[in-house]
């Protein structure tokens, strides 16, 4: 059922909130034993059901009004553990709700539980929970792809008509296309990201999972929109989001360097030539494009992902969040926070925070990242950009505007420049 279908037996009276609330909780309690998509169901689904219930009499409905749903344990739901699956945080409790929860709540969704992810939002498959992997409903000896796994597994068992996920480098995206749903990772400031644990700031984004596009639609407009409370959310007067003109037929650019390329599998692209003549039948134009920067953006993403997520996680010393480890009463200042990592953080965390933090990786993304930033920015050659990165005894601060993301941007001339 999609929230169009479930939305309009609602208002005909075919199907009752509490009737339709029931049936999927049951339906997600009993595939969860198996998928492991939900970490929790909520306590408060009672009260949820009673203030729809009381919208619909009110004439209050809107659109999602009675429509259970499922929440990434990544985003603040008020009262509620909110772990980010990870045993770090076993007992946090959110004070407050995100902004997008929030907004959620306002509009009358039904908040089953919290899903599963891999711990802090860092995998693609979901594996790398401290609470268990999540199975693909569709075929339980393979993966439902991640780090939004439990959301996407959720919705695809039936056990919510929608779920909302986050989105770093795929992580909404890539789970969606595992299940067999429609995923969307909104454009970076369109949706707030207040409330939502941060894996690396400035590409992490909320968006929903659904059955069809028209649904992801209904949820992105629930969703969406300025927020005071996140500074990078987009200002409702901001040209990009000037109505525009809907066209009958449109023209479709297709990168073909990018899909015509080693590793994508036969099957998979052969559905995407097909969807292409689909849309040139519907009368739609598809027109070749060149990317040429293409090549650099996955190395550029994993030099700002990695030290993010290294800023992030710093949090999480047992000091200001997270488990504290007993110690010797004659240990270092630094013994909890070794021993929690020790026990509690995964290895793949304790890998992108080394590769975030280590002064021999970071200095040479530094400089790679750096020399890109020249090749893509000619005007940042200054009378250095003629000598070999190696040779600076004081890195350009105009150089360093791109690179403030660095843990060890700081320490960079004391430290390196030898």
């Amino acid at each position: 059922m999609t929230i169009t279908e479930a939305g309009a037996a609602l208002r005909a009276g075919k199907i009752s909130v509490r009737e339709l609330a029931d049936a999927v909780l049951a339906q997600a309690k009993a595939e969860n034993v198996e998928t492991n998509a939900y970490l929790e169901f909520y306590d408060d689904i009672d009260e949820q059901v009673a203030v729809a219930e009381r919208m619909f009499k009110e004439g209050k409905a809107t659109p999602l009004t009675g429509i259970p749903m499922g929440v990434k344990d990544v985003m603040l739901v008020k009262g509620k553990l909110v772990t980010a699956a990870s045993k770090i945080l076993a007992n946090h409790r959110a004070v407050s709700d995100a902004t997008a929860i929030t907004r959620l709540k306002a509009s009358g969704a039904i908040l089953l539980g919290r899903t599963n992810m891999d711990e802090f939002a860092m995998g693609g498959s979901n594996e790398n929970s401290a609470y268990g992997p999540v199975k693909n409903p569709l075929d339980h000896t393979r993966v439902p792809g991640g780090s939004s796994g439990g959301s996407a597994a959720a919705v695809a068992m039936g056990g919510a008509i929608a779920s909302l996920g986050s989105d770093t480098g795929g992580s909404i995206r890539q789970p969606a296309a595992f299940c067999g749903l429609v995923g969307l990772k909104p454009t970076y400031g369109a949706v707030s990201r207040y409330g939502l644990m941060a894996m690396a700031s400035s590409f992490d984004q909320i968006g929903p999972f659904a059955k069809t596009v028209e649904d992801v639609e209904t949820i992105f407009h629930v969703i969406g929109g300025h927020d005071p409370m996140d500074s990078t959310s987009v200002p409702d007067h901001h040209p990009l989001k000037k109505p525009r003109a809907k066209k009958a037929h449109l023209t479709i650019g297709v990168p073909e360097a990018f899909v015509d390329r080693k590793g994508i599998d036969p099957d998979v692209l052969a559905t995407f030539r097909a969807a292409m003549k689909k849309l040139e039948a519907a009368g739609h134009t598809i027109k070749k494009i060149e990317l040429p920067l293409l090549p650099y953006a996955l190395p550029v993403y994993y030099v700002l992902m990695q030290a993010e997520v290294s800023s992030n996680l710093a949090r999480y010393d047992g000091m200001r969040y997270g488990f504290s480890a007993e110690g010797d009463a004659g240990a270092s200042s630094l013994a909890p926070t070794c021993s929690l990592r020790a026990i509690t953080m995964p290895t793949t965390t304790k890998r992108l925070q080394y590769v975030g933090r280590s002064p021999k990786n970071s200095k040479r993304r530094l400089a790679k990242l750096t020399l890109l930033r020249l090749r893509l920015h000619q005007p940042l050659r200054g009378s250095w950009g003629r000598r070999p990165l190696t040779r600076f005894r004081c890195i350009s601060k105009t150089s360093l505007l791109s690179l403030q993301t660095l843990p060890e941007f700081p320490l960079c001339r004391s430290r390196w420049a030898k």
